[in-house]
């Protein structure tokens, strides 16, 4: 049986945490590593990568410019491009770069998964659905990550948060990670002053 690998690379650690045990539990994926930056990725040395998953926003050389380094090393691996900016451009961009897909950092674990799913099947994955009108940046909450916002916006944990939404709490972890990409902030307090800020929550 063919191994499976794949290799996320963001430097984002909370984010990469999250993503790291929604894909753990993926049954065609056998093995993840990880990566902060283009560099770091470009020193690990194996053949059976099936999947990249990279962020836009990287230190040094960025996820898009980086498309056609990693195409060389891992000629194998699907590209899927992942941004907490979710409009037209970066799409665009993915596509003339040569990725397989794009996603937005806010999808939830239904959408990660189906995508993984039809990047791994031979397809591409652009869910152009969720994209904003015009280009302009949209901060494309799901309704379930608008209700774990609400709830983390009442201080309640992420046991409290997944007894209440009666969700697996590994699952809340995803769904907070997205959020705080979404939401450009990077702890669960900010996540609270922002989306009161910007009237996602009152």
């Amino acid at each position: 049986m063919t191994s499976n690998s794949v290799l996320l690379i963001d430097d984002h650690t909370l984010f990469r945490a999250g993503l790291a045990m929604l894909l753990a539990s993926h049954p065609l994926l056998d093995e993840l590593l990880e990566a902060g930056s283009i560099a770091e990725a470009r020193r690990i040395e194996r053949d059976d990568v099936a999947l990249i998953m990279l962020d836009v926003c990287l230190p040094g050389l960025n996820g898009l410019e980086g498309i056609c380094l990693l195409r060389k090393q891992f000629p194998k691996a699907r590209v899927l491009v992942l941004s907490g900016n979710d409009d037209f451009n970066w799409r665009t961009q993915a596509r003339d770069k040569g990725a397989d897909g794009f996603l937005s950092k806010a999808a939830d674990a239904e959408q990660i998964a189906a995508a993984i799913d039809r990047l791994l099947s031979g397809e591409q994955s652009w869910d152009e659905s969720s994209a904003s009108v015009l280009g302009q940046p949209a901060l494309s909450l799901t309704s379930r990550q608008t209700e774990v916002l609400g709830l983390l916006c009442e201080g309640k944990s992420n046991k409290a948060i997944a007894r209440e939404l009666d969700m697996a709490e590994n699952t809340v972890r995803v769904h907070v990670s997205a959020i705080l990409a979404s939401l450009g902030v990077s702890s669960r307090t900010e996540a609270a002053v922002a989306a009161r800020q910007q009237g996602i929550v009152r």
